[in-house]
């Protein structure tokens, strides 16, 4: 539904995105991550068409932007970081407005204006002024006029910021809702909690390059060779070491207590090498009650990207 290919964007000498290549598929959620000044809000302005590459071509479901940016608007709908509203409108003539600029007629602007503030949980404030709202309420108001047209991609630069620990999980389950129901979605977010939750897949950028793309366990896999495997059996199993010996993918093991029930593995084997471990455990006679491949943390793998400790990988 997005594809964006070897995009390049500069602000006269700077280069603020530099040959960016990924795509997200219909239905999904894409996280777009990475440290400030990695050029994710430039990335987006770029997909909601208010900037111009200077090299590159974006594609919504299969639209070229750059030769029919009318008839790509049509099904993007855009949340910038920080809610610009009109002040002395009240909050459903502010989403009637954005309603009535799609072309929609005065039933169908009234009833997609209360469908989306019921989304929102804006229903109560319909009738204040945007000026009166705190800033996450007013968060909340850019996401419904957002909707008010019926996208079918959304792009939302910063959705949660200043919202409160209930607000960002009605959000998230709305975000998800609307995955469901078929839209696709492009997230950026510094809550990196949020996206580890929310997401489908990832892209994690910076200084303009897209350093890894793909799904949260392909991501994880590029950042470290090895990953962690937990293991907890019902009751002591002595064979464990002698199994975790024959297979040379597992580094390391470690027994996490004295009852010699719960373990860790460092593996540098792939799901199907993880999915042997485990039938051979089985096979054996262990009680396994939990094999959990341990994924990196998003905050990790923030992290290591900041610090350069990532090299880039294949763009799916």
């Amino acid at each position: 539904m997005i594809k964006v290919t070897d995009l390049k964007i500069h602000y006269g000498d700077h280069v603020a995105v530099d040959q960016l290549s990924f795509s997200v598929p219909s239905g999904s959620v894409y996280g777009l991550i990475g440290p400030n000044g990695a050029g994710k809000t430039t990335t987006i302005k770029a997909i909601a068409t208010l900037l111009e590459p200077t090299f590159g071509e974006i594609f919504i479901d299969g639209i070229p932007l750059l030769h029919r940016p009318e008839e790509a608007r049509r099904h993007l709908g855009y949340m910038p970081d920080f809610p610009p509203v009109y002040d002395e409108l009240k909050v459903d003539e502010f989403c009637d407005l954005f309603a009535h600029a799609y072309g929609l007629n005065r039933n169908q602007r009234k009833q997609k204006v209360e469908q989306c503030l019921h989304l929102t949980d804006l229903q109560k404030n319909a009738s204040a002024k945007c000026k009166t709202l705190s800033r996450g309420m007013k968060q909340r108001a850019l996401l419904a006029k957002t909707l008010v047209h019926d996208p079918s991609v959304l792009l939302l630069d910063e959705p949660a910021a200043n919202l409160d620990p209930k607000a960002r999980i009605d959000l998230r389950n709305l975000i998800r809702r609307l995955a469901s129901s078929g839209k696709t979605i492009l997230v950026s977010s510094h809550i990196l909690s949020e996206l580890e939750d929310l997401c489908d897949s990832i892209g994690i950028m910076n200084n303009g390059s897209m350093e890894l793309s793909g799904s949260i366990e392909e991501v994880s896999a590029s950042a470290s060779p090895s990953r962690i495997i937990q293991i907890e059996v019902v009751k002591k199993f002595p064979m464990l070491p002698d199994i975790f010996s024959q297979f040379p993918e597992i580094t390391q093991h470690a027994q996490l207590d004295d009852a010699a029930r719960h373990f860790e593995l460092t593996h540098t084997g792939d799901s199907e090498n993880a999915a042997a471990i485990l039938f051979k455990l089985v096979d054996s006679g262990a009680q396994v009650s939990n094999f959990h491949l341990k994924q990196s943390k998003m905050e990790d793998l923030f992290l290591e990207v900041e610090a350069g400790r990532i090299k880039r990988g294949k763009n799916p």
